[in-house]
């Protein structure tokens, strides 16, 4: 599916079809926005045949790209830049799915083969407020991407909550299934702090002014963007530092309950000694042992017995074992 929106400089908003897409394209009177949405065969064609894009930006467009870039192609930028899976994220699942942009001087042409809310939400506004397409087109790229990064922000709140949640659960039931939590909660944490590295170089880029294709005023706008993008890469740093500890942390207590149910066995085993010892010379086969024939023989060995254990509790209590 395809959605056109143009829009001229005096703020007339239209929406053309493909057929006559050319003819908005070509006018310099006009902004116009293309946004593919998990295209066909035929209107991927659309991106040679109409855009004349460079055959390895469109290789990019319909593979997976695992990491975000910047590429200038002269007449045109190619960036691509990872937003949140809102569909995976309904099933407690953490991905990310590439927003292919493709910046030019009177036009914007955003390209993904999965839903993306930032996308729904400018294109909404941009039919209720002309104005967000009546400047130039990088003011409309910046309003996309600062939705984008904007989504993060509800994610890296329920990280937060999850890490705090996990802290807690380490000190009162330290068991299996904590561990198998903090694997995965580390697991989406590297995996997001792996996107927004390189994600935040993409945003420092745009907001160098090294680029033609963006104006002076309009990188102010993406130095904001990126101070967003800086916020959430320090928190992904400051979770996954809290993650490990919070794993050091789980070992630990784990450990030390270990050395009590040891210590627990170890006490009994060394009553246990002594006990074994009286019982074994009272079982060997000689025919002469005192008080083997004795009727207070039996009685008399399990009072030494336990008077011994009685003893070396009291040993252990007073020493704090």
């Amino acid at each position: 599916m395809i959605h056109i929106i143009s829009c001229s400089r005096s703020g007339e908003l239209k929406e053309p079809t493909v057929e006559n897409l050319s003819e908005f394209i070509s006018d310099k009177n006009s902004i116009t926005w293309v946004d593919f949405d998990n295209p066909t065969e035929k209107e991927v064609a659309l991106l040679s045949d109409i855009f004349k894009f460079h055959t390895l930006a469109i290789e990019d467009c319909l593979s997976f790209v695992p990491n975000p870039k910047i590429d200038d192609y002269g007449d045109y930028l190619y960036v691509v830049i990872h937003g949140i899976n809102a569909e995976a994220l309904k099933r407690d699942e953490l991905e990310t799915h590439d927003l292919d942009i493709f910046l030019g001087k009177n036009y914007l042409v955003t390209f993904h083969k999965g839903y993306f809310r930032s996308v729904d939400s400018v294109r909404e506004r941009s039919k209720k407020n002309c104005s967000i397409l009546q400047k130039d087109p990088e003011f409309l790229m910046h309003k996309v991407i600062d939705t984008l990064v904007d989504n993060y922000l509800p994610l890296m709140d329920d990280l937060g909550d999850k890490v705090d949640e996990l802290e807690k659960d380490i000190f009162a039931r330290p068991d299996q299934k904590t561990l198998n939590k903090l694997f995965a909660l580390k697991k989406d944490i590297l995996y997001l702090r792996r996107i927004v590295h390189p994600q935040r170089e993409i945003l420092r880029n745009l907001s160098s002014g090294e680029y033609k294709q963006i104006g002076f005023e309009c990188t102010m706008h993406f130095k904001d963007v990126y101070d967003h993008l800086f916020m959430i890469s320090e928190l992904t740093e400051s979770y996954r530092d809290t993650i490990t500890g919070a794993m050091e942390a789980y070992l630990s207590v784990v450990s030390n309950r270990l050395n009590e149910v040891i210590k627990v066995l170890t006490v009994f085993a060394t009553i246990l000694m002594p006990l074994t010892l009286i019982s074994g010379i009272f079982g060997m086969n000689f025919d002469y042992i005192p008080l083997l024939k004795s009727s207070y023989g039996f009685f008399a060995a399990m009072g030494v017995m336990g008077f011994i254990a009685a003893v070396m509790l009291w040993f252990f209590k007073r020493k704090g074992w």
